[in-house]
């Protein structure tokens, strides 16, 4: 992956998502051609949250669930959530797994400062599930659930769409996005 140089990694991500990506911990997952896909981000720094712990960087991917997404596959997912309570119990699981490892992410110094500026704050990161949405059924943004099930591999929403849309069998986004190219893909 970009010769493991931590400035430059930093630098196509930044191409990948259009911004600095503040906050970020790691790169959770690589995409089959060595490129950061999802991105891992602390919750809690500069005094603000940020409930979405794992990020889509994959422009690839990011492209794909967003026509997903203008193709109405929010409000079909959450009809599928709606209507079978076995999609619905693991997507529970699902948004309650995530809450406690972003939970557990947190140092005891950043807990105590977030229940200083707001004990709601403090329970969105405590108990909001993917994407910070409060009821465990819901469903914001199909990128969020992607990248949790990429990473986590049992979101079930994140399963579908990923199944829909899969890895390519080539890709040159993030190498042409390195070499400031414009891409075919």
């Amino acid at each position: 992956m970009v010769n493991n140089n931590e400035d430059k990694i930093i630098d196509l991500i930044e191409k990948q998502i259009d911004r600095k990506p503040e906050g970020m911990v790691e790169v959770t997952i690589e995409c089959p051609f060595s490129y950061p896909a999802v991105i891992k981000v602390y919750p809690f720094f500069n005094g603000r949250v940020f409930p979405t712990t794992f990020w889509l960087t994959c422009p690839y991917l990011q492209k794909k669930v967003s026509v997903l997404e203008d193709k109405g596959w929010i409000t079909k997912m959450q009809k599928l959530v709606d209507n079978d309570e076995e999609v619905a119990q693991a997507l529970k699981e699902a948004h309650k797994h995530f809450a406690k490892k972003r939970f557990k992410m947190l140092n005891s110094r950043d807990k105590a400062k977030m229940k200083e500026i707001s004990d709601d704050i403090y329970k969105t990161l405590k108990y909001s599930g993917i994407g910070g949405v409060k009821d465990n059924k819901g469903i914001k943004c199909l990128h969020t659930h992607v990248a949790d099930f990429l990473v986590n591999n049992f979101n079930p929403i994140g399963k579908k769409v990923f199944q829909e849309i899969k890895w390519p069998k080539t890709c040159n986004i993030c190498k042409e996005l390195e070499s400031d190219e414009k891409s075919s893909n």
